[in-house]
């Protein structure tokens, strides 16, 4: 007799873990709406897996045909150089040796009662403003070098450009000398000088067509000082307005500190410094031909060989016969090509020139606060936080001059500067009462690495000839709210030696052009280049122009 067929309740108790689980079992489970949403997304869960899986294998696959730089070795790809092109001037900077024109400049002739005399312009080889006097000459001079000479023309009527013999700063500086150093001292230099030179250029029936030509724009003026035109009144002003200036502060910050210099108008020149441009020391008296320290100093310095007093300013060549190289010399020519990797580089850096960073100069005064030197020089010399005095720093601190090899002071004999600047690699140039700082010059005449803390172009400097020179490439500049970090900056350069070397290869090679000397007159072929520019003179539209 066959048995009843067993129901089982709905709800199953507790079974044992031995008893079987059967299809009716696995019916009831996933029929529950939970346990159904789980199944679903754990299978298409898995589906993703998968797909992710397969598109990850594709992808490694892909990246294994790939060199990235890390995985980069001996069979990285090398390419050949580009070549030279054909026309050099698409690239800057430009060749120096091709001038952009040869401009004919005139320089008027003045009456004597409007030339100043001989013992005043003797007295001012001595002031920190002499480039006028020193550009006029190196122009006008019958012992002046032959390139610049041969920019001057004595005819008028060829002329593209006027140079007005106007030394203002000269007359200033003679006036401050006579009134011991006040300097809010003018001696009538508005009325009794600049206006009358005016009139005659202007209005005078042997100058006037010259000056009416162009409304005086092709006329040059000599404007040296810190703040350009400002010193006159605006009688004088006016009437020298239509001329361009050739200054040596180029300032480029919110007016009033760049209320006097006319950007598009005006031309940067260098600055004349006393060690070069009043004592005429010569670098070349204490360098070899490549730059390096002279174990004896040379010419005019060196005692045992007494040499006529120089009449002019020389950072080219020395006076005295060329002796046998030093040790330094030898020991570089020595290295070969091969030899010279960077851990000998930065060794013999640091060794031919022992200083690491030289500066001399002053502090200001308590009064001046941070308009003198932007507070940059406070950094210096050791403070004791008192903001009053000297270094005027309201922070406790050693200085800069309390490292070992940072050569730093007020001041120094002239040749004991010199010898200074020949051991030493960087030169520290902070502003003073401007942007502008004539230790820059000295530094290049000196192969001295020039470092613009607080200046510069970053500062809003307009250095001179920057159209046609690359100042980086021989120049450090440091903006103020890293000036604190000057010798960490300073030692990251060193620990290259690459760095270091390729610097100052390029202050002895390129920077010492920028220099106002006497011998070469190098100045007056790049301040031409400027007046090309300035006067659109041989700027004609080049090949790709003329053909759209």
């Amino acid at each position: 007799m066959s048995q009843p067929r067993r129901r089982y309740p709905t709800s199953y108790p507790t079974r044992p873990t031995s008893q079987a689980f059967d299809l009716r079992d696995l019916e009831s489970f996933l029929r529950t709406r939970t346990t159904r949403r789980q199944w679903i997304i754990a299978v298409v869960t898995s589906f993703f897996v998968i797909a992710l899986h397969r598109s990850g294998s594709s992808t490694r696959r892909h990246h294994r045909a790939i060199k990235y730089d890390r995985d980069r070795g001996a069979d990285r790809p090398t390419f050949a150089a580009l070549p030279e092109l054909s026309y050099r001037r698409r690239l800057w900077p430009p060749d120096l040796n091709n001038p952009i024109c040869q401009p004919k400049i005139y320089v008027y002739d003045l009456p004597p009662e409007l030339v100043l005399p001989e013992a005043t312009v003797s007295q001012c080889r001595w002031s920190a403003y002499n480039s006028e006097l020193a550009l006029h000459s190196l122009l006008a001079s019958s012992d002046a070098p032959p390139y610049p000479r041969s920019l001057l023309t004595t005819d008028p009527a060829s002329a593209d450009l006027f140079l007005i013999p106007m030394f203002p700063a000269c007359y200033l500086f003679n006036c401050w000398v006579k009134a011991g150093w006040i300097k809010t001292e003018r001696c009538d230099v508005d009325e009794s000088y600049i206006q009358p030179i005016m009139d005659y250029v202007s209005n005078s029936s042997e100058t006037h067509k010259w000056w009416q030509r162009h409304g005086g724009e092709d006329h040059l003026i000599l404007h040296p000082m810190d703040h350009v035109d400002g010193y006159y009144t605006e009688k004088s002003r006016a009437a020298m307005n239509s001329s361009s200036y050739l200054v040596t502060v180029g300032d480029l910050r919110p007016p009033p500190y760049s209320k006097h210099f006319r950007r598009y108008k005006d031309l940067v020149i260098p600055s004349s410094t006393h060690l070069l441009n009043s004592y005429y020391l010569n670098p070349m008296d204490y360098l070899d031909a490549s730059g390096n320290l002279l174990s004896t100093p040379r010419g005019a310095v060196d005692p045992k060989k007494p040499t006529a007093p120089a009449t002019r300013a020389e950072i080219f060549v020395s006076a005295a016969p060329a002796s046998v190289p030093g040790f330094i010399s030898r020991f570089f020519s020595s290295l070969s090509s091969s030899s010279r990797n960077q851990a000998k580089i930065a060794e013999f850096s640091r060794s031919h020139r022992p200083t690491t960073a030289i500066f001399r100069g002053g502090l200001g005064e308590a009064k001046d606060g941070e308009s003198y030197a932007l507070g940059i020089r406070s950094l210096f010399f050791p403070s004791n936080g008192d903001a009053m005095t000297p270094p005027f720093s309201s922070s406790i601190h050693p200085g800069f001059s309390s490292l070992p090899d940072y050569d730093l002071a007020l001041r120094s004999e002239n040749h004991d500067y010199a010898l200074a600047l020949s051991k030493a690699k960087f030169g520290l140039a902070p502003p003073g009462y401007t942007l502008d700082t004539t230790r820059i010059y000295e530094y290049l005449a000196f192969g001295v690495v020039p470092v613009f803390i607080g200046t510069g172009r970053i500062a809003g400097q307009v250095l001179p000839f920057e159209n046609d020179f690359d100042w980086s490439s021989f120049s450090i500049e440091i903006p103020r709210d890293q000036a604190h970090r000057v010798p960490e900056i300073l030692q990251a350069v060193l620990d290259d030696g690459e760095r270091y070397e390729n610097l100052r290869e390029k202050v002895w090679q390129v920077g010492r052009l920028l220099v106002l000397e006497q011998g070469q007159g190098n100045v007056w072929k790049w301040l031409a280049r400027d007046l090309c520019r300035l006067r659109r003179i041989g700027t004609g539209a080049g090949p790709e122009i003329a053909n759209n």
